[in-house]
């Protein structure tokens, strides 16, 4: 893959953000643990978390997925399988 890093501008901009993310993400991760503790399937825990983002600002609700997929990103392995992988 060969793209170009985003302006700096744009990063600067970004990076205050971010940190105020991440933590956001952690607040969150228990709640929606315990929906899986509980009696939410994978996909309807993921149907609740969609419908509660619908109901965020758009710019922030893409700005948390991006989050989000950065984090998870940076703590699996390559070889981990997801959840959802036939298989797993």
């Amino acid at each position: 893959m060969n793209r170009e890093p985003p302006p700096p501008g744009i990063v600067a901009a970004a990076e205050q953000d971010y940190h105020a993310m991440r933590d956001e993400l952690v607040r969150l991760l228990p709640v929606v643990r315990a929906l899986l503790a509980g009696r939410f399937t994978e996909v309807q825990a993921v149907t609740d978390v969609w419908l509660t983002l619908l109901c965020q600002d758009p710019r922030n609700a893409a700005f948390m997925a991006a989050t989000a997929i950065i984090q998870l990103a940076k703590s699996q392995q390559p070889a981990r399988r997801m959840a959802s992988e036939p298989g797993s």
